[in-house]
């Protein structure tokens, strides 16, 4: 029954769902536009625009209820189709500035095909033209009249039906289209359908090969360097293989296929059952169907791949977009097989080749990458991505256009003889072939300082990326020369000097401007690192550490002299600390040890410093960095701040309080970036609002990772973390670093001047979001990919963009989340499989860093025998006196369990449990609390809810009762939501039988903290949707009470919720979303008047803004 009396208005201001379609074009002003599949929106972006992110132009809905499958730009119009949909739009419409309700003018005309549609283009000469290709390896003409605006949709043309899992086509003449399908059990199929006149098809190929599916087929012509074309074929499968077949149409095959006898064809489809027992005739054409090459990549299914730019002679770069949310780049090399002279066949040389691995690119989160498109210009390449974590990743390929080939990159390797062999005044002394490269560091982005193991100093002067950098040997005193070759540190300390540290604690200074090196000073043993603490005017700070000894000496060292200004040296350390990194903080000297210790060090009036604090962190892995926090803007106080980064692969935060006379360091967050497992450091973006980047080894990969975007920046196969590197970076320039790194005795150096991508849309989870909650500020947001995020919502404002920024991110379930639930602004719990439940606590910090501080506080330790339950629901509140928490938990067999929660040590005390029936308890809240023991409300798999109180047992625990139990759905109730009514609640529930349910609560004794509670009314309304309801939401509008429901059939529902229990549930209104699989719904903003927001996550997420 719709709702009349209070008209209420849904709108979708924000939208991440996964990209499920993609295409790159450019405008006739040179755009480059990117139009992606949104559900059911068509979305043009403008990537390449100087900035990080793309600028969203327009938003168009193209079907009603169904997701876009597919785009192709061609003649200035855009082909989109989904199932069996398809439409047709104006590039030129698409990429004016976004405006209300003009999105139908973009859309010229829609049709409906019989079949499911896998590709589709327009034909190379006429724009009228087209043809689709479906799922039974059907071609269907198009056409249409810009006169009338009609598509017409011709009758399928096929010459045989097999299943297909994907397909596709390329006009080959005016009148001739080749199709290439990729069916279910693992055959592609290439055949030729001339569409002019009497429609023919030819069948000219079937490839077996593949051990699955094939998920993605794409079709290239190129020339090799012998003049003669080829046409290939790219496949990809569920066995994780990429296949290259050759497809040319040579001289003499179309007769020999046109005159041999039609015998019938035995395809094994891979499920057993084939009696072909003709050895010979599979032989043959076992030789003639090979791939011409072949190579297993990603660590699952490849859902598609496509031909990129040529890099070299006969050479072609290949893309592969995976289960696995990589993008991965293959070398192929092409060649014609040898002649066979006895055949006689001179002109019909089979293509062979090699297909190798190139590079991975993980700019992605999750899993899954649906869409994928390639732009080949003369002098651009660019590759684009889209993925299950609605984000759009524009990879820029064009140096591939400019290097010719794509086996190195930017890498560029160096052996000493080399370098010493194009020195100017080298001798025959000076290429011993026993000097080796030692140590090194970048005195600035165009300068590096190597010295190698015969005493030798080398500068070289480094230019762009891929090419040969100019070397210097550096004049090296006689009466020095000895220590020097005894040279195991080399530090920059500006981008004008450096200092060399010895074995036998010799301090070397060197000053680029004169090429001069100096001694400096001397230590009481063998230096073995080095750290540059801080530097001012003219001056910078240094600690030097010896092997075996707990104790560093400082030094402030003038730049451009290297003369001393003041040293001094640690005491008071541990004997069996190991310093290993250090900061300053203020006045204060912080260094960090081998086995994950921390010692704050105050300085003494001798020069000395002196530990005064000493604490054991979280991990007893390598501190690897201390960096301060950048201070806040305007504040006259210095960061208290500093920024711990750790061999375990986690960063930390700390804070120093320092009052009275007293100091002590209290960690205030803590988490793992996913590029791990190890962080060897980082630093903060010198932007208006600094960014967190840090570098680490994943793997043989050396990563730099944009913590605060979550973004990663640059991969580099380097080998693994127990190697010397040295990186140099820009602080002010995204993606522009160089790293060093030594592999078997040779120096090589990956450059970089700016980003080789960008992201043109942000984006969310990479797996289904199961959680929400929301305490008005912030949005927490739990996952299947075990990670906690949290979100701030920025609402469209001045034209711009509705924005959902990211502000921490945690990851520490090893199981998908169940529920996260904020408790006031600063705690946040979250539970999951295996009886996990944590206790995360939520601070802003005082610093222009803006993302949020987030600490594990409290981890749930009562656990069964097995560990093997889910905690399926809790609910948690402050306990009368304030003084600590109640939590509420209710487990997957049934049982319910109250603790108090203290935040002091992170204790959990058991206060009361109880059991339910043989159903699985799904929803549990607190109704009142009294004297700490919560009377209970829950409901469960049998579709009932239920009041408990406690009764007490011997000692200090007590026993949750049954006190009432009414049946309300026919089966599982899976959402659950209330909202204070009088004295009294209002229950909106949501079950798998497609119902929503409202139930009144009143309290006996006339209050809401009264002892005994009791049902009043119920009312279910059937069928309110199509699938099962996953979240329901109450909230106060006005004078009424509004329920929001959201399903599995992609529907958000209003319904009016009658104040009084003699009124009806009445349907507002209903919307379709994009979010597949919704797991829950939450409010944002003012709640009780004006435009509320409602966030719907699930596979995706959307906020939708309320207003009436």
């Amino acid at each position: 029954m719709a709702h009349t009396t209070n008209q209420m208005i849904l709108k979708r201001d924000l939208s991440h769902v996964p990209i499920t379609a993609l295409a790159l074009s450019r405008s006739p002003s040179g755009q480059l536009l990117v139009f992606a599949g949104e559900d059911s929106d068509l979305v043009v972006y403008e990537a390449k625009t100087g900035h990080l992110k793309g600028r969203l132009i327009s938003q168009t809905s193209v079907f009603v209820d169904q997701p876009i499958h597919g785009i192709h730009v061609r003649h200035g119009r855009v082909l989109v189709w989904g199932n069996s949909h398809v439409a047709i739009l104006s590039v030129e419409r698409l990429a004016e500035q976004q405006g209300d309700g003009d999105g139908g003018k973009r859309v010229i005309a829609r049709a409906v095909a019989p079949d499911w549609i896998f590709h589709g283009a327009f034909s190379e000469n006429d724009d009228s033209v087209g043809a689709l290709a479906t799922a039974h390896n059907e071609v269907i003409p198009l056409s249409f009249s810009s006169d009338t605006g009609v598509i017409h949709l011709g009758a399928a043309i096929a010459p045989s039906r097999p299943m297909l899992y994907s397909a596709h086509l390329t006009w080959i003449s005016s009148d001739t289209v080749l199709v290439a399908g990729g069916t279910v059990f693992g055959h592609v199929v290439v055949w030729k359908c001339r569409l002019a006149g009497e429609p023919s098809t030819e069948t000219l190929f079937n490839f077996e090969g593949h051990e699955g599916s094939i998920f993605g087929v794409d079709i290239c012509t190129v020339t090799l360097s012998d003049g003669t074309p080829a046409r290939i074929l790219a496949s990809c499968s569920d066995d994780r293989t990429i296949r290259i077949w050759d497809i040319t149409e040579r001289g003499g095959d179309g007769a020999s296929r046109s005159h041999a006898p039609k015998a019938p064809q035995v395809i094994d489809t891979g499920f057993g059952g084939s009696d072909f027992k003709d050895a010979d005739g599979a032989q043959a054409a076992s030789r003639q169907n090979a791939p011409v090459a072949a190579a297993m990549g990603h660590a699952s299914r490849i859902w598609g791949v496509k031909f990129g730019p040529s890099c070299g002679q006969d050479a072609l770069s290949v893309y592969s977009f995976g289960e696995d949310a990589t993008t991965q780049r293959w070398h192929l090399q092409l060649s014609h097989a040898a002649l066979a002279q006895e055949a006689g066949c001179s002109s019909s040389r089979r293509l062979i080749g090699r297909l190798s691995h190139s590079k991975t690119f993980s700019l992605h989160s999750g899993k899954h990458l649906w869409s994928r498109a390639v732009l080949l210009e003369d002098k651009a390449a660019l590759v684009a991505s889209g993925g299950a974590d609605s984000q759009i990743c524009l990879i820029d390929e064009t140096d591939l256009l400019s290097q010719g080939s794509d086996s190195l990159g930017n890498l560029l390797t160096l052996d000493t003889i080399d370098i010493l062999k194009g020195l100017l005044d080298s001798g025959p002394s000076n290429t011993s072939a026993k000097d080796i490269i030692s140590r090194y560091d970048f005195l600035s982005y165009d300068h590096i300082l190597v010295s190698t193991s015969q005493g030798r100093l080398l500068l070289g002067h480094l230019k762009e990326p891929h090419a040969e950098p100019e070397w210097e040997q550096i004049e090296v005193p006689q009466d020095i020369r000895d220590d020097v070759r005894l040279c195991y540190v080399v530090k920059a300390i500006a981008p004008t000097a450096a200092l060399l540290g010895t074995t036998s604690g010799s301090i070397y200074h060197f000053h680029l401007p004169t090429r001069r090196i100096i001694h400096v000073a001397s230590v009481p043993g063998k230096i073995i690192e080095m750290n540059r603490l801080s530097s001012r005017d003219s001056l910078v700070e240094v600690l030097i550490y010896l092997h075996g000894r707990a104790e560093s000496h400082y030094f402030a060292i003038d730049v451009s002299t290297g003369q001393v200004h003041n040293q001094g040296q640690t005491k008071g350390l541990d004997p069996r600390f190991v310093p290993t990194a250090a900061g300053k903080l203020n006045d204060l000297l912080v260094i960090g040890s081998r086995h994950g210790f921390l010692s704050v060090l105050d300085r003494q009036e001798d020069g000395s410093y002196h530990s005064i604090l000493d604490i054991a962190t979280r991990s007893r892995d390598t501190i690897t960095a201390i960096l301060p926090l950048p201070p806040k803007s305007g504040s006259p106080h210095a960061s208290p701040y500093i920024l711990v980064t750790s061999r375990d692969g986690k960063y930390r935060i700390y804070e120093l309080d320092r009052q009275s006379g007293s100091i002590s360091l209290h960690l205030r967050h803590e988490t793992s970036p996913p590029f791990g497992p190890m962080i060897a450091g980082g630093w903060f973006t010198q932007d208006a609002v600094p960014e967190l980047v840090l570098y680490g080894f994943r793997s043989k990969d050396f990563v730099i990772w944009n913590e605060t975007r979550r973004e990663e920046l640059a991969t580099i196969e380097c080998g693994g973390a127990h190697r010397t590197f040295q990186l140099t970076f820009s602080e002010t320039i995204p993606g522009r670093y160089r790293f060093a790194f030594t592999k078997t005795s040779k120096l090589t150096i990956s450059s970089s001047e700016h980003l080789a991508h960008e992201w043109v849309k942000a984006g969310i989870h990479g797996r289904e979001i199961r959680s929400l909650s929301s305490n008005g500020r912030y949005i927490a947001t739990g996952a299947e990919d075990t990670t906690i995020r949290i979100w701030e919502y920025l609402p469209a404002a001045d034209g711009a963009q509705a924005e959902l920024r990211c502000v921490a991110a945690m990851k520490a379930h090893i199981t998908g989340l169940q529920k996260v639930a904020w408790l006031g602004d600063n705690y946040l719990f979250s539970s999951a499989g295996n009886e996990e439940f944590f206790v995360w606590k939520v601070q802003s910090l005082k610093s222009d860093y803006t993302g949020l501080a987030v600490m594990c506080e409290g981890i749930f330790a009562d656990k069964s025998v097995d560990a093997d339950l889910r905690i399926m629901d809790f609910d948690v509140c402050r306990s009368d006196d304030g003084s600590s928490m109640v939590v509420t938990m209710g487990f997957s067999n049934s049982v319910i369990r109250t603790y108090r929660y203290t935040s002091d040590g992170g204790r959990f005390e058991l206060l009361a449990k109880g059991r339910y029936t043989g159903a699985c308890l799904t929803q549990t809240r607190h109704l009142s609390v009294r004297d700490q023991l919560p009377r209970l409300l829950t409901a469960s798999t049998d579709g009932h809810l239920a009041i408990w109180r406690t009764e007490p047992q011997e000692g200090t625990s007590h026993e949750y009762v049954l006190e009432q139990a009414v049946s309300l759905h026919q089966n599982s109730i899976k959402s659950l939501d209330m909202i204070e009514s009088g004295e009294g609640y209002q229950v909106f529930t949501g079950g798998d039988d497609n119902s929503v349910g409202v139930a009144w609560l009143g309290g006996t004794s006339g209050s809401t903290g009264g002892a005994s509670w009791a049902f009043s009314r119920r009312s279910i309304v059937r069928r309110a949707h199509a699938a099962a309801i996953a979240g329901v939401l109450l909230i106060r509008r006005h004078s009424g009470v509004v329920g929001i429901s959201v399903s599995n059939d992609q529907r958000v529902k209003l319904w009016s919720i009658p104040s009084d229990e003699d009124g009806n549930v009445g349907l507002i209104r209903g919307n379709c979303i994009g979010v597949a699989d919704a797991g829950d719904i939450a409010a944002v903003g003012n709640l009780d008047s004006g435009t509320a927001t409602i966030v719907i996550a699930g596979v995706g997420l959307e906020a939708w803004s309320l207003g009436s």
